[in-house]
């Protein structure tokens, strides 16, 4: 930053030298010019008009009033030395003189004052349409931000341009966004606490760094911090008030994503209660038909003790059985509900699993409650492993090979395949051969309460609340599913999710 004010002093000399340059060229000019009037008229009459000439160019093309009026004062007494009878020499006892040379001066200054205040009336309609394109480009850009963080990231790499100077943009009282370099000398303990006291009282504050409060509602949404260390140049006034003007865009796209967070955090909520309605609704159609097996089989017991043989008696124990492990299952599956809503703000339980051991898994379990299924299962060679809660990951592999048995009504394999992706996904599949989807439950397959269920209601149960269980599951992974039916029958049903962990703003 040293060298940035050694640089603007070499440059503000330069300019000094060019005006002086600009203003004696323009003075000899017009001397040269009633030298020559002089030499073929004999008189150089016109000689205070030339150099009233020499002033008012002198005036547009210098910065300043003073080259103004130094070529005014310049022109009057080389009016009197050069081209003043007798020549080359100061005479001030002509009749008259004092009032034409006195008129002259004045003429002159007035003319230069005039140029100039003209000048700088240009120079200030170009500075402000200037700033007004630069209003509009931030405008612009700030258009295209999705977040707050890509909103601070182009703050501080405007501001810094704009500033030549480090700038800092706070959204939160710990961490911030940084562009340029500050010097060693800054104490970052004492600058933490004066961030913070900003954010608590919302007031200014000078430091190292110059802090402006960006509030909405009277609350403090960030702080712009601009290096302002001791050997760098003040900031102007009209540079402040512009930037007021920068501060409160940004202060209205922090606004604007606030709000969408908002409204982001309200749609959460409503498909939330939705899910749990529709939870509860599954929950209570699918309890109902195992409930009622169960009642009806124990009571046949209790109510023919010493009349049912022994088969008819396995019979009705089997029942109570399945309905008991149709029910178990449903408690699993509602008990996955409760802990994606509940470790939601914390996440998943995630860590690098093989995927193999994770589908070996599922087909055991699966094999234990069906064990006259028929699976192939196919997963790569190579051994992959992907980021993930393995035992919801696992739930889900169950849930869809189980809807396949149950309403696929076919004995042809249900193939469960496992492959991965070119973006760095693994996607598995589950596949029958039976019968496929109807087409109206293809839309409501994932919201938990299927037309099937409406349509049949016997021991066969519908889909229940395990696809929406699964969809669930894969959102927390930052996964998509999808069920259709395939090209050559059968259901589909397709997953897929990230191998890698993602970023805390992705999950």
């Amino acid at each position: 930053m040293r060298l940035r004010w050694n640089v603007q002093k070499n440059n503000n000399l330069v300019s000094w030298l060019e005006n002086l340059g600009k203003t004696a060229a323009l003075l000899f000019v017009a001397t040269i010019i009633n030298i020559f009037m002089l030499n073929t008229e004999s008189v150089a009459s016109n000689a205070s008009e030339i150099y009233v000439l020499a002033v008012l160019l002198t005036s547009l093309w210098t910065n300043g009033f003073i080259w103004g009026l130094i070529a005014s004062i310049f022109g009057v007494f080389g009016t009197n030395y050069f081209f003043t009878y007798p020549y080359f020499a100061f005479n001030f006892t002509i009749s008259g003189y004092p009032v034409t040379f006195v008129s002259m001066l004045l003429v002159a200054m007035i003319t230069s004052t005039l140029a100039a205040g003209l000048k700088e009336q240009m120079s200030l309609t170009k500075a402000r349409e200037q700033k007004t394109r630069q209003l509009n480009e931030v405008s612009q850009q700030l258009l295209k931000v999705q977040s707050s963080k890509e909103t601070a990231e182009l703050a501080c790499h405007w501001l810094s341009n704009f500033l030549g100077r480090a700038t800092r943009f706070y959204l939160d009282p710990v961490s911030f966004i940084q562009e340029g370099t500050i010097g060693e000398d800054v104490d970052e303990l004492h600058e933490a606490g004066i961030v913070r006291n900003i954010f608590a009282t919302g007031e200014s504050a000078v430091s190292a760094f110059s802090y402006s409060p960006l509030t909405s509602r009277e609350n403090v949404i960030a702080v712009i911090a601009i290096l302002s260390t001791k050997d760098l140049p003040p900031i102007s006034k009209e540079t402040e008030n512009f930037l007021q003007l920068i501060f409160s865009q940004f202060v209205m796209v922090l606004e604007r994503q606030h709000l969408e967070d908002d409204r982001q955090m309200i749609v959460m909520e409503q498909q939330k209660e939705r899910m749990r309605g529709n939870l509860l609704r599954a929950i209570s159609h699918d309890l109902r038909t195992p409930l009622t097996g169960i009642i009806g089989a124990s009571s046949a017991i209790l109510d023919n003790r010493g009349k049912i043989d022994a088969q008819d008696m396995f019979h009705l124990v089997s029942d109570i059985n399945t309905d008991a492990m149709w029910l178990l299952r449903m408690v699993e599956n509602v008990l996955s509900v409760t802990r994606i809503d509940n470790e939601a703000a914390t996440k998943l339980h995630k860590s690098t699993e093989p995927i193999e051991e994770v589908v070996s898994q599922a087909v055991q379990k699966t094999k234990k409650h069906f064990p006259d299924c028929k699976l192939q299962v196919k997963v790569p060679d190579e051994f992959i492993m992907a980021y993930m809660d393995s035992t919801l990951i696992e739930q889900v592999v169950i849930n869809l090979i189980e809807n396949a048995i149950r309403h696929s009504e076919s004995t042809e394999p249900i193939e469960v395949s496992v492959e991965v992706s070119d973006d760095n996904h693994v996607q598995f599949s589950v596949r029958d051969h039976g019968k496929g989807i109807a087409a109206e439950e293809l839309p409501i397959l994932f919201e938990g309460f299927s037309i099937r269920n409406n349509e049949k209601n016997d021991s066969s149960r519908g889909l229940g609340i395990g696809l929406s269980i699964c969809k669930s599951i894969i959102l927390a992974h930052g996964g998509t599913i999808s069920g259709t039916n395939a090209p050559d029958g059968g259901a589909l049903f397709t997953f897929n999710i990230p191998m890698e962990k993602l970023s805390d703003s992705e999950e």
